[in-house]
């Protein structure tokens, strides 16, 4: 496949991917991401996120939107990218999947959102407000940034990838594992769970 047509852009590429059910053996995109969890009185009330994209689709997309070649996207180069490369992830509610227990939040919403550049790497915030507040006491909460397409690949970096902004209730700790049950098939969710 031409290195334009496999590098398209990511929400266009996704579209058609689940638009024609295609199984991919291997992800196009790779992501190492962040997500810091915000508490508001021991609740998590939100997520920010962070994706930092491979070299390959970074510098695509850079080459692409960065029009002005300055090294930065000015508000029009960023509402552009977002446009058409993020924007239309939210059929597949940013590939940012949420649980309460075993309820899963459907329609994720984001906001915040910003595209920038470090270091020659595309790097892409946001922040997910979770409304009402999901109370870890009341049963498990996990966050797993997944695309069932496998079209793109999230993996966290070496360190640093799971911060906390707030109070977290004590005894409440954070597990990373292999899915089961309501997460089967997602390779890393991070799951806060409180005793007693």
């Amino acid at each position: 496949m031409a290195a334009i047509g496999r590098m398209g852009a990511l929400g266009v590429a996704v579209a058609l991917s689940l638009a024609a059910g295609e199984a991919r053996a291997n992800p196009d995109v790779w992501v190492e991401t962040t997500i810091a969890v915000a508490f508001d009185d021991e609740r998590v009330s939100g997520l920010m996120v962070s994706w930092a994209f491979d070299d390959f689709y970074s510098a695509h997309a850079i080459r692409t939107y960065d029009l002005d070649r300055d090294g930065t996207f000015d508000s029009l180069e960023s509402m552009t990218l977002r446009s058409e490369t993020f924007d239309p992830l939210s059929g597949a509610d940013y590939h940012v999947h949420v649980w309460s227990g075993d309820e899963k939040r459907h329609d994720v919403e984001v906001d915040n959102f910003e595209a920038r550049i470090e270091d020659a790497t595309l790097v892409y915030a946001f922040s997910v407000p979770l409304a009402p507040p999901l109370d870890p006491r009341n049963g498990p909460v996990t966050v797993s940034l997944f695309d069932p397409e496998n079209f793109v690949d999230f993996n966290f970096p070496d360190s640093d990838f799971l911060l906390v902004s707030g109070a977290m209730g004590a005894g409440c700790k954070f597990r990373i594992a292999r899915g089961e049950g309501a997460q089967s098939g997602h390779p890393r969710p991070v799951t806060l769970a409180c005793e007693g």
